[in-house]
């Protein structure tokens, strides 16, 4: 049977409503694993400080030799947490090792574009102990009259280098990709 002129084929209307849905289904998705990213680098940088001194604290004075002699099949709950907390001190180590790291590249490609303040705004937010009890709107202001710039500045500086960080630390996942 054929199409009678003037009447709607259901099923292509179904299709292309489907196809638009999975469009925005999928856009939506790629949305939040960026804010996600963004959040987990400024999650970071916010208990970068935190993560230095758990480091500091947990350090356990067992040698290599005492950890190798200790036999771990006979470990109690008790050794369960002892061995969680040195794990947890391990992957403390590696992500502050990696933050400085990143941090080094973002300071250095930023004096080498002749933006370091962008840079010092990222330092002075997050990483200088003296401002870190600051409420965060006082932490703003004070560091724009110190730059010299607007608190706009600030902020948008701020969220600038998030972004760039987000790429140096967790790499290609780390780039707001346009798919």
């Amino acid at each position: 049977m054929g199409k009678r002129p003037g009447t709607v084929n259901i099923q292509e209307i179904a299709t292309a409503a489907a196809v638009e849905a999975l469009k925005l289904q999928k856009n939506e998705e790629r949305m939040r694993i960026r804010k996600n990213r963004f959040g987990n680098t400024e999650l970071l940088l916010k208990n970068y400080l935190n993560l230095i001194e758990h480091f500091e604290l947990s350090q356990d004075k067992a040698s290599e030799e005492d950890m190798e002699a200790y036999n771990f099949e006979e470990a109690d709950m008790e050794d369960v947490i002892i061995r969680s907390i040195r794990r947890s001190r391990i992957r403390t180590l590696i992500m502050v090792l990696q933050i400085e790291i990143c941090l080094e590249k973002l300071r250095t490609k930023m004096i080498d574009k002749g933006q370091l303040e962008k840079y010092v705004v990222l330092e002075k937010l997050y990483l200088d102990p003296t401002k870190s009890l600051l409420p965060w709107l006082e932490r703003v202001r004070i560091i724009a009259a110190e730059i010299p710039c607007s608190e706009s500045s600030v902020n948008r500086w701020k969220n600038d280098m998030i972004r760039e960080l987000s790429v140096l630390i967790f790499g290609a996942d780390g780039l707001q990709l346009e798919l």
